[in-house]
């Protein structure tokens, strides 16, 4: 195993490369994207202690995706041979690496879900007028805080930029097992109602959703509650102005969400 650095705009490889090594983040950000027919397509940017490129070298298959650089960087080339011995051996580095390919499943299902929404409502309007047609759009988000929560925020409050999808939200915590950093870390006392890895902000070609991540209390997004305990996982964000409540009704941690 050695390392290697790269400057931002560094393609570490491409969609449909032969797959020989992972990497393992030492420090920096790095984008991973897939092409698409509209272009390429962001699925998440990675940071520090997070691996990439290693499915590929699991299952013998080209690159799945492009990781491309956004920041300067060192990561650990890791091979077939010491992956064993570097992620599967070091219980620190499996978890890690387990949590983050728990995240990608729980992502590829909601964005398979999201696709198959998206390409029923292309049927429905494919015989309309122009105007009514399916458009991408990719908005902004923006995080506030609201009067439950302007006291967690005693400085001006909250206004929180999302800059990398999935946007992780969950509780903050020291005691050494939050094994994926959040974007969005909530402080909470006992009893709590946010949980360690609680939800997910998701961004496809098609605007955001959240995603439960099966919480104790679930998530609430424009009054309508989602998580293991109700019928749905996820909640689509609208245009506008969106209500977002960490854990159950009454749990100070409440939000708006701002799409433009």
């Amino acid at each position: 195993m050695h390392r290697k650095t790269f400057s931002p705009g560094d393609i570490v490889f491409c969609q449909g490369d032969k797959s020989e090594e992972a990497y393992w983040i030492v420090s920096g950000k790095v984008e991973i994207s897939i092409d698409t027919p509209a272009g390429p397509s962001i699925l998440t940017t990675l940071d520090e202690g997070e691996i990439f490129g290693e499915m590929g070298m699991i299952d013998d298959q080209p690159r799945s995706a492009t990781a491309r650089v956004v920041a300067p960087t060192e990561v650990e080339v890791i091979d077939v041979a010491d992956f064993q011995q570097q992620i599967v051996r070091r219980e620190d580095r499996l978890m890690r690496y387990l949590d983050a390919l728990f995240d990608r499943l729980r992502t590829a299902n909601a964005l398979l879900r999201v696709h198959l929404g998206k390409r029923w409502a292309e049927a429905r309007l494919a015989s309309g007028p122009p105007a009514e047609r399916f458009q991408e759009v990719i908005p902004a988000l923006t995080i506030l805080s609201t009067e439950a929560s302007a006291h967690l925020y005693p400085d001006g409050g909250l206004k929180l930029k999302a800059i990398r999808f999935p946007f992780r939200i969950g509780r903050r915590t020291d005691d050494g097992f939050q094994f994926s950093p959040m974007d969005f870390p909530l402080s909470d006392e006992r009893p709590f109602v946010v949980a360690r890895s609680h939800c997910r902000i998701e961004c496809t070609g098609g605007g955001y959703f959240v995603c439960d991540l099966g919480s104790l209390f679930g998530t609430i997004v424009n009054g309508v509650a989602i998580g293991s305990e109700h019928p749905s996982l996820t909640a689509a964000l609208i245009p506008g102005e969106n209500s977002i409540t960490i854990g159950p009704q009454g749990s100070p941690h409440q939000y708006w969400i701002m799409v433009d």
